[in-house]
């Protein structure tokens, strides 16, 4: 399983992003996280799982975008590419943290 994760927005708040490659399902993934609230294990609090929608076509990374985009999230777009090149390559095991620093134009979503 590939896991990439940034920091970005959610209703004006700071949230954790996470999408990958699940390797042996053969799908993607996406998870949002509020870092600030703790959830009921005193963990992170959980805003998007992917699990929760089965009905859309998670063999797709469209659909991760597709998703954000509804949520209002923005990512930058080499999370995304790197979660397309995993699927390609049937890549596992890697573990990556995105910035908007390593985007290449440098944008930022504004706060």
């Amino acid at each position: 399983m590939s896991r990439h994760s940034v920091q970005a927005r959610y209703q004006g708040r700071e949230v954790l992003v996470v999408a990958g490659y699940d390797r042996p399902l053969d799908d993607v993934f996406l998870q949002v996280f509020d870092t600030h609230i703790p959830g009921p294990d005193g963990g992170e609090t959980v805003i998007y799982c992917s699990i929760n929608e089965p009905q859309l076509d998670w063999r797709d990374v469209d659909t991760i975008a597709d998703k954000l985009a509804s949520l209002g999230i923005e990512v930058p777009s080499s999370m995304l590419e790197c979660v397309y090149l995993d699927q390609m390559l049937r890549v596992g095991n890697r573990v990556e943290h995105h910035t908007w620093s390593t985007q290449a134009h440098g944008a930022q979503p504004a706060p």
